[in-house]
């Protein structure tokens, strides 16, 4: 399965699409449309990207160490 995802400007009613050269050989094409409400950033810094993302990830406690474990005969 061939995927194809732009952000293309709209021209009035109309949008304009080319497609790789991989889509040849179909004869069809699902095409679906999602209005773009705001643009993302293409750069962020690294101090912006740690203050939006901070606290996303929990914090594990540590792992104790259960010993040595147990080997088991192959079968």
């Amino acid at each position: 399965m061939i995927a194809l995802c732009q952000l293309q400007p709209i021209q009035g009613n109309r949008l304009t699409i080319y497609l790789p050269v991989e889509f040849s050989q179909y004869q069809q094409a699902e095409i679906i449309i999602l209005p773009v409400e705001e643009t993302r950033p293409v750069t962020t810094s690294t101090a912006a990207f740690l203050q939006r993302f901070a606290g996303a990830i929990p914090d594990f406690p540590e792992v104790e160490s259960v010993g040595n474990l147990q080997e088991r005969e192959e079968l």
